[in-house]
C-alpha cells in the first residue's frame, strides 16, 4: 500500500485530479481572454496537450513567439489563481520584467494590461512592470512611473529621465 501511495498514480495523482478541473478551466479562460489560438489542458500526471485552432495537437514550439507568450501568461495567471485558492497564500505584489518589451503586439499588450488591471482591482495587487523601452511608458495609464539608473554597478532611483532621449 505504501508503495502505491507514494507512486505516480497514488497520492500525487489524487491531489492533482482534485484541482485539475479548476486548473484547466481557468487556463481556458485566460487563453480566451488573451485571444490565443490554442487550447492547453493538463492530465493527472501534469502532462500538457496543446491543440491549435484547427483542433490539431501541436508542440509548444510550433507557435510563434507572441502565441507562446500568450500561453505562458495564461499559465502564469492560472497558477497564481490556483495558488491563491488552494494554498490560501495571498501575495499582493507581482513583478514583470520586460513584459512589454518583446513578442506582444499592441493588441496583446492591451489584453494583458486588461487582466493586470482586473487583478489590481479584484485582489488589490501591486503590479510592477519593468521595461527598458521608452515607448512602454504610453501603456502606464495609472500608477507611477519609477525611473532607475545604473552607475558603477549600483542601481538607484533617478528623476533625471528625459522623455525625448
Amino acid at each position: 500500500n505504501a508503495k502505491y501511495i507514494a507512486s505516480e498514480e497514488g497520492v500525487k495523482s489524487f491531489i492533482v485530479k482534485k484541482i485539475l478541473e479548476v486548473l484547466n478551466t481557468r487556463l481556458a479562460i485566460y487563453l480566451r481572454r488573451l485571444e490565443s489560438n490554442s487550447i492547453v489542458t493538463f492530465n493527472e500526471f501534469f502532462e500538457e496537450t496543446i491543440t491549435n485552432e484547427r483542433g490539431k495537437e501541436c508542440s509548444y514550439f510550433n507557435f510563434s513567439g507572441a502565441e507562446r507568450k500568450a500561453i505562458d501568461l495564461a499559465m502564469l495567471f492560472t497558477f497564481q489563481d490556483v495558488r491563491r485558492a488552494q494554498a490560501n497564500v495571498w501575495l499582493n505584489i507581482s513583478m514583470f520584467d520586460e513584459l512589454l518589451d518583446s513578442s506582444l503586439d499592441d493588441r496583446g499588450i492591451e489584453l494583458v494590461l486588461d487582466i493586470l488591471r482586473e487583478r489590481v482591482e479584484k485582489y488589490q495587487e501591486a503590479i510592477y512592470i519593468i521595461s527598458h523601452r521608452k515607448e512602454s511608458m504610453k501603456y502606464c495609464t495609472t500608477g507611477e512611473i519609477v525611473f532607475l539608473e545604473k552607475k558603477n554597478g549600483v542601481t538607484t532611483r533617478t528623476t533625471n529621465f528625459k522623455h525625448d532621449e
